[in-house]
This record gives C-alpha cells, structure tokens and sequence, in this order.
C-alpha cells in the first residue's frame, strides 16, 4: 500500500471542510449530516470516514480552516501604514462576511457552541484565546509604534472587540431589529475602537 505524505492529507482535509462549509452555511450544525458533506464534497463515505469519525470533526477542521484566513489578515499587519484602519477593515470584514449565505456560519457556530461544553471540546478555548493574543499583539505593535495609548488593558480590549463582533454578527444574522443598518452599526464600532486606543 503507498505512503500517502502529510501534504496530500491536509489538502484533503481543507477539501472536505470547503465543502462542509456551504452544507453549515445551508442547513446550520443542528441539520447537517455526514451524508450531506459526502454529496457536497462528491466524496465516498470511507473517503470521508478517513479523515473524520463524526460531524463534530469535520465541524472542528471548517472552524481551524476559517480561523486560519480570518488570523492572517490580522498577524501580518502592514507597518508602513497606520494600523488602526488595518484593525477597523479586518473588524469590518469579518461583521460584512455574514452577507455571504453561500460561507456564512453564524447559525452553524452558534448552534455548536450553545450545544458543546468548552471542556469537551478544547479547540473552542483554544480558538478563543488565539485570536485574543493576535489582537493583543495587533495592539501591543500599536502602542509601541505610538499609534495607540500606552495605558491600554490589551486584554480586556481583545476581549471586548471580540466580544462586540460576536454580537453584531449574531444580532444582524438572526435579525432581531429590521431597521438596523449594518453600515451605521461598523461605523459607531469604528469609532468606539478608535476613542478607546487613540
């Protein structure tokens, strides 16, 4: 039997958790099946099997897949321009990528965190903190550039920002007020982030 390399194996696994995402983003955590990430990805069921044993595994690879865009943008910032609007487009992108149905995740997300304890399922808290220390570091760069104030509390600010993102998205998603505008909402962010480092 050949030796299948590490490389082929990841690619295979981003593969899956593409597909997976467009049936999440259709049919949410709750309804989605192993049957329906096999049709999505045009893959056989011992194909999938070979790379994960449930739908909880497959959930996990789509949030480490996305997570892995959504840091980058975030760690490689560009030092040669001011990093507060990098701060405020990265916030901007990820509250606008709930217009996307065809990748949006908000339901699925919320669905699998309410229904998995975080002791059950480490990734959550690792995610968690992850992004939390990227932005503590985002800031942490600022501060020492002397962009932003040097008396900042960058933990509790990275856990705010995120905190203000996760809301937004969920609040807009489920549309608990029809006359909210999205445009307004990332504008007063804007500015609460930029009165609360500058």
């Amino acid at each position: 039997m050949p030796q299948v390399s590490e490389k082929y194996i990841e690619s295979r696994k981003n593969m899956i958790a593409i597909s997976a995402i467009n049936v999440f983003a259709k049919k949410g955590y709750s309804n989605a099946s192993m049957r329906d990430i096999m049709n999505e990805a045009k893959i056989s069921r011992g194909g999938l099997y070979a790379h994960f044993k449930n739908i909880d595994s497959v959930f996990i690879e789509v949030l480490k897949y996305e997570d892995s865009l959504q840091a980058n943008q975030l760690l490689n910032p560009d030092l040669n321009k001011p990093l507060l609007p990098q701060l405020n487009d990265w916030s901007c992108e990820i509250v606008l990528s709930i217009q996307n149905t065809e990748t949006n995740l908000i339901r699925a997300k919320s669905e699998f965190f309410l229904s998995h304890n975080i002791k059950d399922v480490p990734y959550l808290r690792e995610r968690h903190e992850k992004l939390s220390q990227n932005i503590q570091q985002f800031i942490s760069v600022g501060v020492e550039k002397g962009e932003f104030k040097k008396q900042i509390d960058v933990i509790s600010f990275s856990e705010l920002l995120i905190s203000m993102i996760d809301g937004v998205m969920l609040h807009q998603y489920y549309q608990y007020s029809f006359d909210t505008n999205l445009v307004q909402i990332i504008s007063l962010m804007n500015n609460m982030i930029e009165n609360i480092l500058t």
